[in-house]
């Protein structure tokens, strides 16, 4: 029974890292990565404030892996980083915590815009931020 156990999880790991590296293949196949330096600096070029673009990928590096994945602005952030819309709803909701934001409450919910690159993403973060230090 262990034995079986033990064959079964070693199965499902071995599963699971194949899956991982086709995905990187895949993802790799589709558009070129970059370091995430560079990302975070072509976050900031594109508008996003310095302190929310290295919040964002603080956030979001996580389901790149170590360095298996080199994440792309236009990634879509379920598609290709695999995240899915509760981890998104908790990253906003820790976003809020971090920057001291009013958080939403249930008369007023946070709509979150999905889908969601790592851009757009940065780019709402930012927009909420200055948004909300308003009130």
């Amino acid at each position: 029974m262990l034995l079986a156990a033990l064959f079964v999880a070693g199965c499902l790991i071995a599963l699971t890292k194949w899956r991982s590296r086709l995905h990187a293949k895949q993802l790799a196949a589709k558009r070129s990565g970059m370091p995430p330096a560079l990302l975070i600096d072509r976050l900031i070029a594109a508008g996003v404030s310095e302190n929310v673009a290295e919040y964002a990928w603080d956030i979001i590096g996580p389901y790149y892996g170590e360095g298996d994945i080199l994440p792309h602005p236009d990634d879509d952030l379920s598609d290709d980083a695999g995240i899915d819309p509760e981890d998104i709803e908790d990253m906003v909701a820790e976003f809020f915590r971090h920057f001291a934001l009013p958080e939403p409450t249930r008369k007023q919910p946070e709509q979150i815009p999905l889908p969601l690159t790592i851009l757009k993403f940065a780019q709402y973060l930012d927009r909420r931020r200055n948004e909300l230090a308003m009130i």
